[in-house]
């Protein structure tokens, strides 16, 4: 299994334990998280619902990072 390449996650990341290199997020994607937050806060949208999103959009846009690689090969061995 490869593994991902130490620039993946972009220019500024955190080696998170069990989850690998966590990368900042691109500005359209920062933004969508800060505006989604903002949306929770103000009850506009229900925090689970704006968290789930919010965490659907980052992995989605995040497609090679490790944890969600694994993820997938074990959806597929499934």
């Amino acid at each position: 299994m490869p593994e991902t390449p130490p620039d993946a996650a972009g220019p500024w990341q955190v080696d998170v334990p069990l989850l690998g290199p966590v990368g900042w997020p691109p500005t359209g994607t920062l933004a969508f998280v800060v505006v989604l937050g903002g949306l929770a806060a103000v009850d506009a949208v229900a925090w689970p619902v704006a968290l789930v999103v919010g965490v659907g959009h980052v992995l989605a846009r995040d497609h090679v990072h490790r944890v969600v690689r694994e993820v997938g090969e074990g959806l597929e061995m499934a």
